[in-house]
């Protein structure tokens, strides 16, 4: 399989000649776009001064500029509600994680931890008096805990685990609303992680 040649990642596609993975191709296709929306801003300008220039306006017809899609409502993954007014302060991607994670476990048929896991997450991204790179920080321990709680034993790595247990009990305890739900969340980590 060839390699993409702008990131050396594996290609998914070639475009003249040149084979670009997913994200390269991505950004190629977004940047085409971006392009062709100010090509079409320039015909409606030119539309508009020949209209202008003859004196007859609304005539001729002019091009839809596109629109980027912007995300309105509250944002759901499978599990995890987000709100819109966090969904630019927190790290989606570490949400997302914790998401997937969470449905790993409904599989695995551990219905409390899903539980305790799903309303820390959201008591996390929900918290006001949090500031958002703490917010973050918090959201990317609970990610790394959960991704680690769905690996064998022989390919977790302990003493990062050893270390985030106690920090994250730190961090969660000022906030009471956290720290409860921490209480409920941290003996069914513990039990996995033993």
């Amino acid at each position: 399989m060839p390699s993409c040649n702008q990131c050396g990642k594996p290609a998914v596609a070639v475009v003249a000649n040149n084979p670009l993975c997913v994200d390269c191709l991505l950004k190629l296709q977004q940047a085409i776009q971006i392009q062709d929306a100010r090509y079409v801003q320039e015909m409606n300008y030119l539309i508009d001064s020949m209209e202008a220039t003859v004196g007859l306006y609304g005539v001729l017809p002019k091009y839809q500029v596109p629109q980027p899609i912007i995300h309105q409502g509250a944002l759901t993954f499978h599990n995890i509600k987000v709100d819109q007014s966090v969904i630019g302060s927190i790290n989606t991607g570490d949400a997302k994680r914790i998401d997937v994670c969470i449905s790993h476990i409904k599989t695995s048929g551990n219905k409390e931890l899903v539980k305790a896991l799903k309303d820390f997450t959201e008591a996390i991204i929900a918290e006001t008096k949090l500031s958002n790179d703490l917010k973050n920080q918090i959201l990317e321990q609970t990610s790394f805990l959960t991704s680690q709680s769905l690996l064998p034993k022989e390919k977790r790595k302990t003493a990062i685990i050893k270390a985030v247990l106690p920090t994250l009990k730190n961090t969660v305890s000022t906030i009471a609303s956290l720290s409860l739900l921490w209480g409920k969340l941290q003996p069914l980590l513990e039990r996995i992680f033993a």
